[in-house]
């Protein structure tokens, strides 16, 4: 304080200079010790006398080097104190008060303003649909980053403080969840939820680091890291590229999902929330971890947390309350009770999306109400045109992924209710809708058993695998394991003929994602593509001849074909610019699959025992359209005129976005209640 400041001036005599720094030279520190002297007389004269006794020139000063003796100088405080120079001192000393309280001081507490951002309807907020966060702002609070329109899709859109309207990102067709680099001057971003990518937002390219996470988010931390949540857990990557580093391990800790993963100040720790079997959104828990690989402390439940730097962290809770919570981030310790702050926040998809963001100046950004999201799944014309498959099929949960049967009557679904994913049975176009799978387990991802009326699907499912299993769709006997239990497969179907199982592991088992085949009434694993690159979405032609898939070994997926079972013979490369999920045409004259652009490709197959294709032709865009991959995201009518895709529907698009200035002042003044 200014009181302090004036007591020590009054009381103490100035510390001598060498024994803090022995370098200081002697006549230095006598020149600055006769400067500090607390009466002028006994100061230099002139600027000329203290800037020659600073070089030892020519003055000689009054007050010799602490190095020549132990002891202050008697000289100069034996100098007469007459009255007047007592008189210029209680001036001085007045104005130095005066002075070191006009800096001392505090300011006036900023203006706290709160206003509506409004934005026009082709630039508004996308909902929620998917996990994460749908805004982001920058540290510095000038910009901000949210998920808007492209033909509905979704892409990022960049509103400046100082712009009236914003400005859509090139090359962000698809993405969700963004975040802000450190310097404000770039942006992450999800797409589909498995693409990891970045853009500057001063213009460049975007560039892609990963195409194998399974993400709600990420942060984008300044130890030059982006964090984000991985089947497995929560992962980092360089953010120039590399591979993917799992820090935190779901399976060490018996859950189902560390998600939403936000840093703490200089990236020296991390705070995410966690998911258990069975568990709502009321029972989430928020855990906090030093990094890279520190202990997890369970710290509050809450389905989302922000650091604020008024030392608390954010938590949002199911029911859409904002609480502040004091917290010490080097501890990771929370210091004290709960402060409520806001209700009504925007929490969406069940607790899985929350838009809230702060940057480190105090500007708070979020969304009020809920909003109930699905996907409902439509048939989509070679042309692009779109119908709903039933107007009416209004599912509980969200459908995850499906598989069309062979004869195009029966859709199995993998559906997501409470975190639980099970398979069920929609008979189309306007039948019944019943559950095939029970239990506390996860069972997901459908396809159809050779004969038309079974379904294989994986059992057990957590989040690196699950075991191959298969049962009748009416729902009558019990499952029948494939492949014994290890629960490391990712991706099963049988062959149209019913000779082979066609199995691909998991993301995050040993050895990445490879591709196998068992004959049926055998166990021997027969690998087809196994190798060091991420090889997912095999699909064997209908007259069993050859295997598509897609495979990251040039650095970016793309379509491959290889004879079938014979795989290591030959392999022809079908995309050029990005692919994924091939899918066969019924007859398999055709292959399809979604380029890099978010396209729906097609080539024709020629026959004959050598692999042929025409040139790829781009068919309509996907971009509109739910892909959760690492399965296929689409699949075709029997016919081949329509595909069956996920549309993310019965959300609002929101054109209100609050924002708060100053917001910490507000929080604080709380906080002292």
């Amino acid at each position: 304080t200014a009181q302090a400041v004036v007591a020590r001036v009054l009381t103490e005599a100035p510390r001598p200079i060498v024994p803090q720094r022995h370098t200081i030279p002697p006549q230095v520190e006598a020149a600055v010790l006769t400067a500090l002297e607390k009466l002028p007389a006994d100061r230099f004269a002139t600027a000329a006398e203290f800037a020659d006794a600073l070089t030892g020139r020519s003055y000689v000063p009054t007050v010799p080097s602490v190095a020549a003796a132990p002891t202050r100088p008697v000289a100069a405080a034996a100098r007469r104190r007459d009255p007047v120079t007592l008189a210029l001192a209680a001036v001085a000393l007045a104005a130095v008060v005066a002075a070191l309280w006009g800096w001392l001081r505090p300011g006036p507490a900023p203006t706290v303003n709160r206003f509506s951002l409004f934005f026009p309807p082709d630039q508004a907020l996308l909902p929620a649909t998917q996990s994460g966060n749908r805004v982001a702002i920058s540290r510095d609070g000038n910009r901000l980053v949210y998920v808007g329109p492209a033909e509905r899709g979704g892409r990022l859109w960049l509103r400046e403080h100082d712009q009236l309207a914003a400005r859509p990102i090139t090359g962000t067709e698809g993405a969700g969840t963004p975040f802000f680099s450190p310097d404000g001057r770039s942006a992450g971003f999800l797409v589909g939820g498995t693409k990891l990518r970045t853009v500057s937002l001063d213009g460049g390219p975007v560039l892609t680091l990963s195409d194998s996470v399974n993400s709600t988010g990420g942060d984008w931390g300044s130890d030059g890291y982006i964090y984000v949540e991985v089947d497995s857990g929560v992962a980092r990557i360089p953010s120039s590229g590399g591979r993917l580093e799992l820090v935190y391990n779901v399976f060490e800790h018996k859950e189902v999902a560390a998600e939403w993963p936000v840093l703490l100040p200089d990236a020296r720790g991390i705070v995410f929330r966690t998911r258990r079997p069975q568990q709502g959104p009321t029972e989430f828990q928020l855990v906090g971890m030093k990094l890279p690989r520190g202990e997890p402390k369970v710290l509050v439940p809450g389905i989302y947390a922000r650091y604020s730097p008024t030392g608390h962290l954010l938590v949002v809770t199911a029911e859409g309350k904002l609480m502040a919570v004091p917290f010490d981030p080097e501890k990771l310790e929370v210091t004290g009770p709960p402060i409520g702050l806001l209700e009504g926040l925007g929490v969406e998809g069940g607790g899985f999306a929350v838009n809230l963001a702060l940057s480190e100046t105090g500007t708070l950004v979020y969304t009020t109400g809920g909003a109930t999201a699905s996907r409902r799944p439509v048939w989509v014309s070679r042309t692009g045109q779109e119908t709903v498959v039933d107007p009416a099929w209004q599912p509980q949960g969200i459908i995850n992924n499906f598989s069309l049967s062979p004869d195009g009557k029966t859709l199995a679904v993998d559906l997501i209710l409470n975190g639980i994913n099970s398979v069920w049975i929609k008979q189309l176009p306007s039948g019944p809708f019943s559950r095939l799978t029970f239990g506390d387990s996860s069972n997901a991802r459908p396809t159809w058993a050779a004969d038309g009326r079974s379904v294989v699907f994986l059992g057990d499912m957590n989040n690196v695998g699950g075991t191959p299993l298969v049962r009748r769709a009416d729902g009558t006997g019990s499952p029948r394991e494939l492949r014994p239990r290890n629960s490391m497969w990712g991706h099963a179907f049988e062959t149209r003929d019913g000779r082979w199982l066609v199995l691909r592991s998991s993301i995050f088992a040993p050895g990445k994602a490879n591709i196998y085949g068992m004959r049926t009434g055998d166990t021997t694993l027969v690998p087809l593509v196994d190798s060091p690159a991420t090889e997912v979405d095999p699909a064997v032609s209908p007259n069993a001849r050859w295997l598509a898939y897609s495979s990251d070994e040039s650095g970016a997926s793309e379509i491959y074909v290889r004879p079938f079972p014979d795989a290591s013979s030959a392999r022809w490369q079908v995309s050029s610019t990005g692919g994924t999920d091939p899918v066969w045409s019924r007859d398999g004259k055709e292959l399809f699959y979604l380029s890099g652009q978010n396209e729906m490709m097609r080539v024709a197959v020629g026959p004959g025992q050598t692999f042929t294709i025409s040139p790829p032709e781009t068919l309509f865009s996907t971009a509109p359209y739910s892909a959760v991959p690492p399965v296929p995201s689409f699949d075709i009518s029997p016919d081949g005129t329509r595909f069956i895709l996920l549309r993310e529907t019965a959300a609002a698009e929101r054109n209100e976005l609050i924002v708060v200035q100053n917001w910490v002042e507000e929080m604080q003044r709380r906080a002292r209640r």
